[in-house]
């Protein structure tokens, strides 16, 4: 199983625990209290050691440069990308743990400066914009709309018209509106 599949189980069994526990942490049943809240610290412990592996090995990825070649080197950061960005929706989208997906996304911004100062650049990333995915379309998207958008903003309209109020959507959200005010501004730069 992966770590963002761990951390939906994870979301699975704290709505579980709430359906659960809600009426025995409102008990005056001391015991029945203190049960319920060492069933939740237990999931949030579960949650911050799947969180603390999966960031390890996306910086494990970070941290091994010498090891492959550049193509080999692009292909592993690519699919490290690939992980974190679904990690970084799991984590918002199931968890609400901005933190943490920040924490994620900063790793992201990482592995795209990595693939930038590789041949093929952040470009790389483009073999995930048909991901199937909506979450990690929508991060290469971000990452890749000033390269490349008349391939990306399409793919960005999309998921914004089609997702509802989750990270896939403020992805691609935010980066449409990023990419709409640069390009204005840029074009009121004298040249």
């Amino acid at each position: 199983m992966g770590i963002d599949d761990a951390i939906v189980q994870l979301a699975e069994k704290l709505d579980a625990w709430v359906d659960i526990n809600l009426d025995a942490l409102s008990s005056m049943d001391q015991a029945e209290r203190v049960k319920a809240v060492r069933a939740a610290l237990e999931i949030i412990v579960d949650l911050e050691r799947i969180k603390s592996e999966g960031v390890a090995l996306v910086k494990a990825v970070l941290d091994n440069r010498g090891a492959a070649t550049q193509d080999e080197r692009v292909a592993t950061l690519v699919r490290s990308f690939e992980f974190a960005a679904k990690v970084s929706d799991t984590l918002s989208d199931e968890w609400l743990d901005t933190d943490g997906e920040n924490q994620v996304v900063d790793l992201m911004n990482d592995i795209a400066s990595q693939l930038d100062a590789t041949g093929p650049g952040r470009a790389a990333l483009a073999v995930l914009l048909g991901h199937a995915d909506v979450g990690v379309r929508a991060s290469a998207g971000a990452y890749l709309v000033d390269l490349m958008p008349d391939r990306v903003l399409p793919i960005l309209r999309e998921i914004e018209e089609n997702e509802h109020a989750n990270s896939a959507h403020f992805t691609a959200h935010w980066a449409i509106l990023g990419w709409e005010c640069e390009g204005k501004f840029k074009a009121r730069r004298p040249d």
